[in-house]
């Protein structure tokens, strides 16, 4: 009787976590819809009379907004190539309906405004088909000027590069070049030729060690594999090696594939794991937040000689705090993607102590990239792309 009592609670609380989920994706699905209404009727309002510009009209707005939907569905069972053009469209139209649905508000508000002040011309105000035709030609000719120099910041990362000194000697080893970058979101936005000029880029930079902050698989692992991306990845130049700890998307569509993955690479996974580098000094790889039962950063550090310097890679810049009591001399985390697009940016400062670029806490220098690619809309609008390089001196 204990045990059956057991299963009913394991069952309730199963159907409570089902409920929950589908009710969030209930709620997702109808702001989406909601914003695609509203858009939807400011352009049906500056249209033609005419009945093949609104039954076209209809026709794309409709693929619009249902190749999100349908990815989201459907990514399981949809062909991979057809997938992938859904994807390009749904996750671009995620940032125009952001941007479209901001303009439309603001200029609704003027127009309410002229109502009753009426300074906008008189002519205006007696036709409103052109105000309707002024307000949709400028949003989506506003908008398609902010995504083109948005996607031109994705598809152009910069360089950054930090001097740190780290006060611990590393063997011989007087200087170290290391190269980090993360979130590279490999699938359906960051295909196999846009990787190929991430490693010539990253092969440019003359590194000594490889260093990845989680997320390098997005949503669909079977797409990297057919793509045979481990080719790419697999001309990265290291004479110290490539090391990577996981992401939460790693996780997002089972973690099995993603590191099966991995494993075709020469990327080194540290899931709760250490590794000494030419006895001189020591990578700690996190497992992502993702798993609650993941081990405590004391338990790494007590694996290694902590008087030589500790480089920590931990995807997800939280309690920072422990990296400065376990003296660990270099954090590099990513997942932010400092917001990608603009008003995200603002949002991540408040809700993470580092939630993009550098932090020195005690002897701890902490650094969290805004990564080198990006997850669904392939636009970076307030934000850049970066790949991040240490020029490490030892004391």
């Amino acid at each position: 009787m204990k045990g059956l009592g057991k299963n009913t609670i394991f069952v309730s609380h199963l159907f409570s976590l089902i409920v929950a989920m589908n009710l969030f994706f209930l709620i997702i699905f109808f702001i989406h819809t909601l914003v695609n209404s509203y858009i939807f009727m400011k352009g049906w309002q500056a249209l033609p009379a005419s009945f093949v510009w609104k039954l076209l009209y209809i026709a794309i707005f409709i693929i619009l907004y249902g190749s999100f939907i349908a990815v989201m569905v459907w990514r399981h069972t949809l062909p991979l190539g057809f997938q992938r053009i859904l994807y390009v469209i749904g996750t671009s139209w995620l940032a125009w309906m952001l941007y479209l649905t901001l303009f439309f508000l603001l200029t609704d508000f003027i127009l309410l405004l002229n109502r009753f002040v009426c300074f906008l011309p008189d002519a205006l105000g007696n036709d409103p088909k052109i105000v309707h035709q002024i307000q949709a030609i400028s949003g989506f000719i506003l908008v398609l000027a902010i995504t083109t120099v948005g996607y031109i910041r994705f598809s152009n990362p910069e360089v950054e590069e930090i001097q740190l000194q780290i006060h611990k000697k590393a063997g011989s080893k007087k200087n170290l070049r290391v190269v980090t970058f993360s979130d590279v979101h490999l699938g359906m936005t960051v295909g196999k030729n846009r990787l190929d000029r991430y490693v010539k880029l990253i092969n440019e930079q003359n590194p000594d060690l490889v260093l990845i902050a989680g997320d390098v698989v997005d949503n669909n692992p079977k797409y990297l594999d057919e793509e045979r991306m481990y080719e790419e990845i697999n001309r990265i130049n290291a004479p110290l090696g490539i090391y990577a700890c996981l992401g939460n998307h790693e996780y997002l569509n089972g973690i099995d594939g993603s590191l099966d993955f991995y494993a075709k690479t020469k990327i080194k996974v540290l899931r709760d794991d250490v590794a000494s580098i030419d006895s001189s000094f020591w990578i700690i790889g996190r497992d992502d937040h993702s798993n609650t039962g993941r081990a405590g950063l004391s338990d790494l550090v007590s694996r290694t000689d902590s008087h030589q310097p500790l480089i920590l890679l931990d995807h997800q810049p939280y309690n920072l705090e422990q990296a400065e009591k376990n003296a660990i001399d270099l954090q590099i985390s990513g997942h932010t993607h400092n917001g990608q697009i603009w008003p995200f940016n603002l949002l991540v400062k408040k809700l993470y102590e580092v939630g993009y670029g550098a932090k020195q806490k005690g002897n701890t220098f902490v650094y969290t990239s805004s990564g080198l690619a990006l997850w669904g809309p392939p636009f970076r609008i307030g934000t850049q792309s970066e790949l991040v390089v240490f020029d490490i001196r030892f004391e």
